[in-house]
């Protein structure tokens, strides 16, 4: 049996998460700055699809980073509707 700390990793293995930065709900990890869950992978019939950039360098404008991500959205994918936050 899995623990919490595993996730199956699109087109990997289980993947050991401990002690590593990870997106999880009360269904378990989701996605890490090293893998997405085959639970969170995007489909030909996926409509909400959330998307996590990870930024660990402190000189980085990053509404001007979110501005790009949206307009390349729009643009390549027509995307609509689009929400950001900065946590």
């Amino acid at each position: 049996m899995r623990n919490s700390l595993q996730h199956t990793g699109i087109g990997k293995v289980f993947l050991d998460m401990e002690n590593m930065l990870v997106l999880a709900d009360d269904d378990g990890i989701f996605g890490s700055s090293m893998s997405d869950s085959t639970r969170a992978m995007v489909t030909e019939n996926a409509e909400d699809i959330p998307v996590v950039i990870y930024c660990f360098e402190n000189n980085i404008d990053l509404d001007v980073l979110l501005s790009k991500a949206r307009n390349a959205f729009e643009r390549f994918a027509a995307a609509e509707n689009i929400d950001s936050w900065i946590i």
